[in-house]
């Protein structure tokens, strides 16, 4: 019994690790205030691009769509946003719209409730392509987002349209940059507490 008991505790205690490992993190395997050159040095994708010292670009996939995955950076070099780039083409224009209530669906899976919804119509747009909204996001005449905050992040999906080049997105932002742009005042302060 006692072995049993043992067992079932060492379990327990393993999964509340690996659970709060993964709640540890704000933007894939990173927490808001990670440094640059973690980032640099830990992720895996495919590097594509630095821009000066406060971008990080990568190509990966996300849920089998192919996209660009950037990480911003303060001017103390602490991690504060990430960013889905997805920018697939599609002959019928109704196919964007499945995608981002495809992964809308993902993120209300992972956040709950979203916190806002936004359907945004150009106010010259013809009343027949209301009803399209692919083509009307195609054409530029509307725009869709969907956000959710949590205790750490603001995440917001949006769909948009310009020149006839329509673009997804999922934009992750710390809620707390004060804390950290002034992480080591902080921390000072903290070991003094």
């Amino acid at each position: 019994m006692k072995r049993l008991l043992l067992g079932v505790l060492l379990v327990h205690g393993f999964i509340g690790i690996s659970t709060a490992q993964s709640a540890k993190s704000d933007f894939r395997n990173f927490v808001w205030g990670a440094s640059f050159s973690q980032v640099q040095q830990e992720e895996k994708s495919e590097f594509l691009a630095k821009e000066q010292n406060d971008m990080l670009i990568y190509r990966d996939k996300l849920a089998g769509y192919d996209c660009n995955v950037s990480y911003g950076f303060n001017e103390n070099d602490k991690l504060i946003s990430g960013n889905y780039v997805f920018n697939k083409k599609y002959t019928n224009p109704q196919l964007y719209l499945q995608d981002f209530n495809t992964f809308k669906k993902l993120l209300t899976r992972k956040y709950g409730k979203p916190t806002s919804e936004k359907m945004n119509w150009n106010k010259n747009t013809p009343v027949l392509e209301k009803h399209n909204y692919g083509q009307a996001i195609v054409d530029g005449n509307l725009s869709m987002s969907t956000a959710w905050t949590s205790n750490r992040s603001f995440i917001e999906i949006a769909l948009t349209g310009v020149n006839k080049t329509p673009s997804m997105h999922i934009h992750y932002t710390t809620i707390s940059l004060e804390e950290l742009q002034n992480g080591d005042e902080l921390q000072k302060a903290l070991n003094k507490l």
